[in-house]
């Protein structure tokens, strides 16, 4: 019998498109993988923060030389080509070991790069990325991540046909482990727009700010002044910027939503071993019916939003219209099970759960914060609504049928970018 993340998935082989045995038996070799390489590179919260850092980017590297970060990559892209809905799974198997691995596998927001850049930033940065270079994205200014179209990051144009680049981007994750980053500013005319920037490029400089959650990764200001994008660096077309985030996300907060969920498993199936030492050894006679409860409902909710979280995903992969209102509503949801769960969970352990050395505090404490990350939950929430409404046909005698009044940011999608 399967243990840990792998047991959770072999039920959905029916239900998950292209999970035959092949498939699954390589992500249980990516489960095992990954729990060797933990082994040889922790990244437990008592380690120093660069230390945590350089042994995030070592997995990542080493699953690449052993031809597991790229599974469910298109084969257009230079990956294995296993079905979309595989890498939810990927994610959340990275996610139960820890989330902060959750760039230890797939393309990330370097998909931006393979699906929107020119051929020659594609050929330069796809290769290094399926290597097991660390793409980044910086979206998010102080005003936070859900006024996207109040971005005060701009490009002037010079003289030999390029742009240079001022402002700062705040609350950015893999701040100084990102080899690129998918950086969105405006034009010159005043259009959001995206680029590839080299995290090495001239004019960058960045402010580490401490995180409380997923403190696997530096994070914090990216400072920008005078930086040069050429026409070469452009993804998409000049004002493409808001089309570009509103199609990424879609795909990309279903794999959050999966990772989230991971760590909530992991944590379910401590507690529940936990409260089965404790019968096994005298401790406690018999587990409660309210105990009881808690596993049963717990383990149904993360079954079903781990489902909603592979079906969202699909749906982006393969351009359906209602993608980006499932990204959103998969996301918020599966964020808020994972927490629920995990602190409901605790609370089985006993005093035990609550050491700053247990597994529901940390996960707890990085759940929390995916509650804001890649997308504020309430806000996820409201966009879901939003769209729901938007694409309602009034269907009771006397509805008007005059459009719906939007708020003023009604575009942005809480793109808190960590």
């Amino acid at each position: 019998m399967s243990t840990g993340a792998v047991r959770w998935l072999e039920p959905l082989q029916r239900s998950v498109p292209g999970l035959g045995t092949g498939v699954l038996a390589r992500i249980a070799r990516f489960d095992d993988a990954l729990t060797g390489l933990l082994a040889a590179f922790p990244v437990d919260h008592g380690l120093a923060p660069e230390t945590r850092s350089l042994h995030l980017r070592q997995v990542r590297q080493r699953l690449a030389a052993d031809s597991l970060l790229s599974l469910a990559v298109p084969a257009r892209h230079g990956g294995h080509g296993y079905p979309a809905g595989i890498q939810a799974l990927l994610q959340f198997a990275c996610g139960y070991h820890d989330v902060n691995l959750r760039d230890s596998t797939g393309l990330g927001h370097g998909q931006l790069i393979a699906d929107h850049a020119t051929p020659q930033a594609r050929d330069r940065w796809l290769p290094a990325i399926l290597a097991g270079a660390v793409p980044g994205i910086a979206i998010t200014e102080s005003q936070g991540g859900t006024r996207v179209h109040a971005t005060t990051t701009h490009a002037v144009a010079a003289g030999d046909g390029t742009w240079r680049v001022t402002g700062v981007k705040t609350w950015i994750s893999r701040l100084t482990e990102a080899a690129v980053f998918c950086l969105f500013f405006t034009s010159p005319s005043g259009q959001l727009t995206a680029a590839v920037l080299d995290a090495s490029s001239a004019g960058l400089s960045r402010q580490l700010i401490t995180p409380a959650g997923l403190s696997g990764w530096a994070w914090g200001e990216l400072r920008l002044d005078q930086v040069t994008i050429r026409p070469c660096d452009i993804l998409g077309q000049p004002g493409d910027g808001m089309r570009l985030l509103r199609g990424h996300f879609a795909a990309y907060r279903p794999l959050v939503a999966a990772t989230a969920l991971g760590a909530a498993a992991a944590v379910h199936d401590h507690a529940a071993a936990v409260l089965a030492c404790r019968r096994h050894d005298g401790t406690i006679p018999r587990v409660r019916d309210s105990a009881l409860i808690t596993l049963g409902r717990t383990w149904a909710q993360v079954n079903a939003a781990l489902l909603g979280a592979v079906t969202a995903h699909q749906l982006a992969a393969t351009g359906h219209p209602d993608a980006e209102t499932w990204g959103c509503g998969v996301k918020a949801h599966a964020a808020d099970i994972a927490y629920q769960a995990a602190s409901e969970l605790a609370l089985l352990e006993g005093a035990a759960g609550f050491t700053a050395s247990s597994l529901a505090v940390k996960v707890r404490a990085d759940l929390n914060a995916l509650l804001y990350a890649d997308g504020i939950h309430d806000s996820l929430y409201r966009s879901a609504g939003r769209n729901l409404i938007t694409s309602a046909t009034p269907a009771l005698p006397g509805t008007a049928t005059a459009p719906i009044p939007q708020p003023r940011d009604s575009p942005d999608q809480a793109l808190a970018s960590t």
